[in-house]
């Protein structure tokens, strides 16, 4: 009978595991500005750009969602904290430790995935082992992530203010011709 109860156990985890998350979304993410640096966000948390926060137009605060790259495959776990204005196509705004973990193009747009396998606030759907929401800005970082001490509230990478490349065989704009009598 013992066997037999394991082996039920096992299965009845390995169909949890298996559950489709209670929220998808493909899309583009951007990054919140370091202008918002200390300000109130929509929760009443202060943002930090050193935090694991974001920004999302309709789940709850204190949501964890994961966050993965689609083009570098990278992911990281954030907590919900804040709204957006509607951008078409735009579906997270990220704190600036997650663009720089998940590698986002400065001052542009990445195709991510949002996952989140359970919203706050809906009972039955939660299971009860899920973490309680942990504040945005002290949520530990991803593995492999060297650390907020890199920039301790020091400017941005150098990433992040460097003009576009300027690539050699790229012919230079047309000239118009001048005016006639010149």
């Amino acid at each position: 009978m013992k066997p037999f109860f394991r082996l039920a156990v096992l299965f009845a985890a390995l169909l949890a595991s298996c559950a489709r998350p209670a929220y998808e979304q493909r899309g583009y993410a951007s990054y919140i500005a370091d202008q918002y640096a200390g300000h109130h966000t929509s929760s009443g948390e202060i943002y930090y750009p050193q935090g694991w926060t974001a920004a999302h137009n309709t789940l709850p605060f204190g949501t964890q969602v994961k966050v993965k790259n689609n083009y570098n495959g990278r992911s990281v776990n954030l907590t919900v904290n804040d709204r957006f204005p509607n951008y078409p196509g735009r579906v997270i705004n990220v704190s600036r430790a997650a663009a720089e973990y998940l590698q986002l193009p400065p001052y542009q747009l990445a195709d991510v995935t949002v996952t989140a396998k359970t919203i706050p606030g809906y009972g039955a759907a939660q299971p009860a082992s899920a973490p309680p929401p942990q504040p945005g800005y002290s949520a530990a970082p991803p593995q492999g992530y060297p650390g907020t001490t890199a920039y301790p509230s020091g400017p941005p990478p150098a990433t992040y203010s460097q003009p576009p490349p300027v690539y050699p065989n790229t012919p230079p704009p047309p000239v118009s011709p001048p005016p006639p009598g010149y």
